[in-house]
């Protein structure tokens, strides 16, 4: 039987290009390559076989705003927060979950073995240059890749030499905002440094609703135990050693304090979460071999994360903990390009070795530790044809993990495990130009996510191990339609995505959750589209379609029921206008189709968001400029649920000033 979704993605699929075929196409397209820069560092989103979705440090350098918050407009990218600044957030494209999705900065993986997800909400964009969001693969250069595809953060380099600038910012909930920043050179050697802190109390008000009723609070209430303050400090030193070699270092260190909210809203909760950590990146670059024929790019990675979760008061979750957790990474990825004419063959090897440790101290004596050596290595191969109409992308990936597991019972013993297992993976991309302004491409992986420690190993008082736990693997299917007129483009997109084995969580009556496996399939149609009416006004619009069914029939309540955790309709529309020296943008977002658990029991409501931003920029006489921006959230004031029984914030206003030395 044919769904109305399922209908409405035909449609789309069927109609879309029959509305754009007659659009004008005197602006013939044109493809531009690239400046050859080291070809195994450098990621060129134009080298891509399929979509890419690019936001340049212009969409987000003068805003309250982290990684979440400028992603969540992004075509076929899904947001969810628990509520306010820096609250948790997990990222999905294209139905996938938030492990399934691998977030890297430049060439350091984020996501750590032990839960496997990361929380976007901590992830400032002070240092960050440009974003790009593979949805279906990860670029060639990469060892591994994500089922739910990859998000990469790429940090500012040698080309903001010679700038100061002031960052300050307030705004609704308490919300406020400063940062400074300052790069220079000196012949050969560059550096910059970025300092950002943001702070928010995060006391919206919203309904004091059946769903969270707190008996001591009227027909409203406001958000408790929400505070939330960043302080972030990053560093980049380089080197440029000759006409083809080069240095440099990344340092980078957050620290987040985070009160934790309970669902009823508890006067006496104090519950609290803290964040430590500390990344640093060395990175050779090496351009010179064969006559610059082979490029070449080695990185040391070490990071180190402390946190703390304290439940004391037991008001949030299941009984009293006082957590500490402590992740160390030591890592080195390698990469060889070799530039043979038309094709590009790429091999990378990539070794990272996590020592994991965790203490309940309210509960065992002992801590949990876990070690996991992870070794990938790929192998790619790139080409262009020699009139730039067709280009391809092989990519073929090998893993090997090594866990060994200490884990502390409730009697006292230790009870240890070590596991060995290997994977494979590869990836296939085919596109090609043709009638000057069109682009089909079609994409074919298989891809593999590897069981987290949480998911094998369980953790204290939360989940159960299942070491017989198999790795997800998913068989993705996407096929891609594109124009790029004078007055702007549209793009559709038709994707499958295969799973089997998936993994899910099951929870039994004390809310204790133990990870299987399972099956499922996703599949849907993404539209993205924008119109440039006159050279000072541009409208855009995305919508993501899709479908999912869980297609294992050992749990009968959940068999052919839709997955949870995403939004299965999502639409945003919005119009930018630049009448100099103001900007102005106003978008409206519309996501539906949310389920909170497997049976589909439990419905979101429908999520609508009115945003708005206005901003000046006054280039003064001594060449110094300024810009004031001033943002408007959640315009209609909605009331939704990203989480269950964990509101979003409503109404807010943010004011932005930058100032450029």
């Amino acid at each position: 039987m044919v769904t109305a979704p399922m209908r409405r993605i035909v449609c789309l699929l069927f109609l879309l290009p029959l509305a754009v075929a007659s659009a004008d196409d005197s602006a013939p397209f044109i493809v531009v390559e690239s400046a050859p820069a080291n070809a195994a560092a450098t990621l060129d989103p134009a080298k891509a076989t399929g979509p890419v979705r690019v936001v340049p440090r212009s969409e987000f350098e003068n805003r309250t705003a982290n990684l979440a918050d400028v992603l969540s407009e992004q075509t076929g990218v899904q947001i969810r927060q628990s509520g306010g600044l820096g609250s948790y957030s997990s990222v999905s494209l294209r139905g996938s979950t938030a492990q399934q999705v691998q977030v890297v900065v430049d060439g350091m993986l984020l996501n750590d073995p032990v839960t496997g997800g990361v929380d976007m909400g901590k992830l400032g964009l002070h240092d960050v240059s440009r974003i790009q969001v593979y949805p279906n693969g990860a670029p060639a250069q990469f060892a591994q890749a994500g089922i739910g595809g990859v998000v990469v953060l790429e940090t500012l380099g040698k080309d903001i030499e010679g700038s100061t600038r002031l960052n300050l910012g307030a705004g609704s909930f308490d919300t406020y905002k400063m940062g400074l920043f300052d790069s220079g050179s000196h012949e050969d050697v560059y550096y910059w440094l970025s300092l950002d802190r943001q702070s928010s109390d995060n006391d919206f008000e919203y309904p004091n609703s059946r769903n969270w009723f707190n008996p001591n609070d009227g027909a409203n209430t406001r958000r408790r135990n929400a505070e939330y303050e960043q302080d972030a400090v990053s560093t980049k030193l380089g080197w440029e050693i000759n006409n083809t070699s080069k240095l440099d270092a990344l340092i980078q260190y957050n620290d987040n304090e985070q009160n934790v909210p309970s669902i009823q809203n508890w006067r006496n909760n104090k519950a609290f979460l803290t964040n430590e950590t500390l990344r640093t990146q060395l990175h050779y670059q090496q351009q010179g071999w064969m006559n610059g024929k082979i490029h070449s790019s080695h990185r040391l990675i070490w990071s180190d994360t402390s946190e703390r979760y304290n439940n004391a008061t037991g008001l949030v979750g299941l009984g009293t903990t006082d957590v500490f957790t402590d992740t160390d990474q030591l890592g080195m990825v390698n990469t060889l390009t070799w530039l043979l004419g038309n094709h590009t063959v790429s091999a990378t090897a990539d070794v990272a070795h996590y020592n994991y440790q965790q203490h309940d101290k309210l509960g065992s004596e002992l801590p949990d530790k876990r070690e996991r050596l992870q070794i990938a290595a790929a192998f790619s191969h790139q080409w262009l044809s020699s009139n730039s109409r067709w280009r391809s992308q092989v990519s073929l990936r090998q893993y090997r993990v090594d866990d060994d597991s200490d884990e502390t019972l409730g009697n006292g013993t230790i009870t240890k495990t070590s596991n060995t297992n290997r994977y494979n993976s590869w990836q296939l991309g085919l596109s090609h130009y043709f009638a000057d302004n069109w682009e089909i491409s079609a994409g074919l992986a298989r891809q593999v996510r590897v069981p987290t420690l949480q998911e094998l190993y369980g953790q204290q008082g939360l989940f159960v191990g299942n070491t017989d736990l198999q790795a997800e693997e998913s068989l993705n299917y996407e096929i891609t339609l594109r124009t790029d007129q004078g007055w702007g483009h549209v793009e559709l997109t038709g994707f499958y995505r295969d799973l089997d084995p998936a993994v899910s969580a099951i929870y039994d009556a004390r809310g204790v959750g133990r990870y299987t496996n399972l099956s499922a399939h996703i599949y849907g149609a993404e539209v993205d589209a924008s119109w440039r009416i006159y050279h000072w006004w541009n409208v855009y619009a995305n919508a993501t379609l899709q479908e999912s069914e869980n297609t294992d029939n050992s749990v009968s309540d959940r068999y052919e029921h839709r997955l949870p955790g995403i939004y299965h309709e999502s639409f945003v529309a919005g119009s930018r206008w630049h009448i100099r020296p103001f900007r102005f943008d106003i978008s409206y977002s519309y996501d539906d189709k949310l389920y909170y658990d497997a049976a589909n029991r439990l419905t979101a409501d429908t999520r609508t968001l009115v945003n708005a931003s206005a901003s000046w920029t006054k280039v003064w006489a001594n060449r110094s400029e300024s810009d004031i921006a001033l943002e408007l959230r959640n315009i209609t004031n909605e009331v939704y649920q990203d989480f269950s029984r964990f509101p979003g914030p409503g109404r807010g206003w943010f004011v932005n000033m930058k100032h450029r030395f």
